[in-house]
């Protein structure tokens, strides 16, 4: 969820979270950024995508849309108008291996340099069923060697309980790890919901979520409100935790929030000759009250546009803050193509034994909430990286 990049001088300090500078993820997980993913084929399964700047611009990395809906490729989403549908998919891709275009790189991805491949899933009626989600899987599998997909981010789920592998979901999801390809799954964001597929997949890398608090300091850091358990099988859901709150992720061009983040933004720049000014025609842009189009109190006007830039979470007019497990998953997924980066030969187990090796767990929280604790970015890439200098 978002921040004001420029911090409102109405408020006074402490700030509240909605409005601290947005901490981009190579800097709040303390990144090595030299592997980019590059040439990684990352899949992602979700509700639908459309064409962003973070994955197009200055060159062009999606390389397929498949539509498990309708069961059609496409080189590219096919939306020209952003519907509902759109906006989670287009968020969790962009978390995973976008480039931050719109912010002059500062919001990019771990995975920059990775190619995209986005498979929709979401029905126009708003479901996502099992048949569509394995009709996607099976498809990716089909495609992997096409595309050199090496690495699937599910952050859907079916609705089945089912956590054996006679479940299709699972089933899929152990087929492609066995074919080489890693899965990362979100787990979900209900502590009181059972794990389902395909996060309960035993071989699926099944993230949770911390909370960080923005901030650099590890000490702050507690568990977000993940789903978790132990599945029928006797695995142990999730195997890891990464950040799952306030994540930069792009606002959907041509969409009523993108023009009321654009008209907040501006009026939050401007100086107090200007903001007068202009209040009369932004202000009936946004969502703000008509009668702050004359308010003449700088002051009111000011923490007023403040108060909306937290309440919605808004950190420029190109992004905002999200949070879930569906987004900490991503993150995980772009390590994963880091990894690959680093060493192309490493399997789907060498894989997780970079990421769960190196975790490290938060004290005094019990492991069937966390697994192997918060991913640490550096230390799984210098894992794989021993496998240049290992015979």
């Amino acid at each position: 969820m978002p921040r004001s990049q420029r911090i409102p001088t109405a408020l006074t300090s402490p700030l509240p979270l909605g409005v601290r500078p947005v901490l981009p993820l190579p800097v709040r997980l303390k990144a090595d950024t030299r592997p980019t993913g590059r040439g990684i084929g990352v899949a992602m399964v979700d509700s639908d995508f459309v064409v962003h700047p973070d994955l197009t611009q200055p060159s062009q990395r999606i390389t397929a849309y498949y539509d498990a809906v309708a069961d059609v490729e496409h080189a590219m989403p096919t939306a020209q108008t952003p519907l509902a549908r759109h906006w989670h998919g287009t968020m969790t891709a962009c978390t995973a291996v976008g480039n931050g275009h719109l912010s002059q790189g500062v919001f990019t991805s771990l995975a920059p340099d990775a190619t995209a491949i986005l498979v929709r899933t979401m029905n126009d009626e708003g479901r996502i069923t099992t048949p569509v989600i394995v009709r996607a899987l099976r498809w990716i599998a089909a495609a992997a060697e096409r595309l050199n997909i090496r690495v699937v981010n599910v952050s859907v789920y079916a609705d089945e309980l089912d956590h054996t592998l006679d479940h299709p979901v699972n089933r899929a999801v152990e087929d492609l790890v066995n074919a080489g390809v890693v899965v990362v799954a979100a787990v979900g964001n209900n502590p009181w919901a059972p794990v389902r597929p395909p996060a309960a997949a035993p071989s699926a890398i099944t993230v949770g979520g911390l909370d960080d608090k923005n901030s650099l300091d590890a000490k702050v850091g507690e568990l977000y409100h993940s789903t978790f358990g132990i599945t029928a099988l006797g695995v142990q859901k999730p195997d890891l935790i990464a950040p799952a709150i306030w994540l930069p992720a792009p606002i959907l061009p041509d969409t009523d929030t993108y023009r009321e983040a654009s008209a907040l933004c501006a009026l939050d720049a401007m100086d107090d000759d200007m903001l007068l000014a202009c209040a009369p025609r932004l202000v009936l842009r946004t969502s703000l009250p008509r009668s702050l189009a004359t308010e003449r109190s700088i002051t009111t006007l000011r923490t007023a546009i403040a108060n909306r830039l937290s309440a919605e979470l808004i950190a420029t007019p190109y992004y905002k803050m999200v949070d879930g497990t569906s987004f900490a998953a991503p993150i995980v997924t772009s390590i994963v193509a880091q990894i690959l980066d680093v060493c192309p030969d490493h399997t789907p187990a060498d894989v997780r034994h970079a990421l769960l090796s190196t975790a490290l767990p938060l004290e005094s929280q019990p492991s069937v909430r966390q697994g192997a604790g918060v991913v640490r970015q550096r230390h799984a890439i210098a894992t794989a990286r021993q496998c240049l200098t290992t015979p």
